[in-house]
């Protein structure tokens, strides 16, 4: 029997059938890919997330394809310091967990199903995916900051259900194509360097400009590779850790301070300033971790009307030092995750624009270990930095 054609103009709506066809048939075919015949009999694990801070892996069915979607067979996915949030606190600001959800938004993949109205895509077309699903319809969308959407259905965020799963359906909106000399697990890190790249867009660091980065966890990292190829320069990158900071230096960010949590503010904006170099004071710091001493720190070490921009998540409820940021006129600007940045950020990466990006993750784990990855993630000893999980 010869193979089943699956493709933008000839797909199979309903999942259950295309599966049944991939199985009978032995392949599903286009004109630039082979599906493993096996790849659509695997269960479909996914991790989920319990309001009382438990988690879990199940299998979940086959989604099934609706008319403007894809269903991606997810190659690779990282886990997010976000969702250590989820799990350990159960919250993230006013966000919170209320019920079970799957986990996960940092993911890429395999196109192993098109739905009837998409045109712009086939099987087997390797994509990354931007999670957040905005109405395109409300005054947020209209004006093009779709990332504020009070709509958005943001994958893995309460009260959705997330990408960390085998197979997931998602807008054909939504995904990027890849070029073929990306991995999977290089388009997963897509979404943890938007999230640089939009804070980079915000705070518009000049040739030269010198910045702090305050953080030297994945996003630190990220938006250590994002200021640098926007021309900051030097770029002073702290953290509490040790190992990621060898991991900056190995990226060839040499100017670094482990931060001594018995120094208070003003000691270690003192120090902050020392790494800098004479003469040399940041005047953009972009803090990453969202713990209120780091903040506090990182305002104290800048210039007098420097700017502060705001990109880890911390605690509901922060205490700054208002008026000492008043009396210096030092600005506080926030980013919220990203807007029309998978292409750039797809563009910039495959040109080699940010360097080599894969140092960033430290950990892999196959699917079926997805529990492990996240208490190697959570677990401080293990030295992780981006743990990711993969789906050959």
């Amino acid at each position: 029997m010869s193979p089943t054609a699956v493709s933008a103009t000839n797909p199979i709506a309903d999942a259950s059938t295309l599966k049944a066809q991939i199985q009978a048939n032995g392949t599903a075919t286009t004109t630039n890919s082979v599906i493993d015949p096996q790849v659509l009999a695997r269960p479909n694990l996914a991790l989920w997330v319990t309001k009382d801070h438990k988690i879990y892996q199940k299998e979940e069915s086959f989604p099934t394809c609706p008319p403007d979607q894809c269903i991606i067979h997810v190659k690779a996915t990282g886990v997010c310091g976000s969702e250590i949030h989820f799990w350990k606190s159960g919250r993230i600001g006013d966000c919170c967990v209320t019920h079970d959800i799957i986990l996960g938004h940092e993911s890429s993949g395999e196109v192993v199903q098109v739905g009837e109205n998409v045109t712009g895509f086939q099987v087997g077309d390797r994509v990354s995916i931007e999670p957040g699903v905005s109405c395109w319809e409300c005054e947020q969308c209209l004006r093009g900051r779709y990332n504020l959407c009070p709509k958005v259905v943001f994958s893995g965020t309460p009260p959705s259900d997330g990408t960390m799963r085998r197979f997931v359906a998602h807008p054909a909106r939504f995904l990027h194509k890849m070029p073929d000399t990306m991995t999977y697990a290089v388009g997963a890190l897509i979404e943890p360097l938007s999230v640089a790249y939009n804070a980079v867009i915000r705070a518009a660091p000049y040739l030269g400009q010198p910045v702090l980065i305050a953080g030297a966890g994945p996003i630190g990292l990220a938006m250590a590779l994002c200021a640098r190829a926007a021309g900051a320069s030097p770029i002073c990158i702290t953290d509490l850790e040790e190992n990621r900071l060898a991991q900056a230096r190995s990226m060839g960010f040499t100017q670094t301070l482990k931060i001594d949590l018995a120094w208070d503010r003003l000691e270690t904006a003192k120090r902050v300033r020392e790494v800098m170099g004479p003469g040399c004071v940041p005047s953009l710091a972009f803090e990453c971790t969202g713990a209120e001493s780091s903040i506090n720190s990182a305002c104290y070490a800048l210039e007098d009307g420097g700017t502060l921009l705001q990109v880890g998540c911390g605690k509901p409820d922060i205490t700054v030092p208002l008026m000492s940021l008043g009396f210096r006129e030092v600005n506080i600007i926030t980013s919220f995750r990203y807007r029309l940045s998978w292409p750039v950020v797809i563009r910039l990466v495959a040109a080699g624009v940010f360097g080599d990006v894969t140092p960033l993750i430290t950990h892999t784990f196959p699917i079926e270990k997805t529990i492990d990855a996240f208490e190697t993630c959570a677990d401080r000893s293990k030295l992780a930095i981006k743990v990711q999980i993969v789906d050959e």
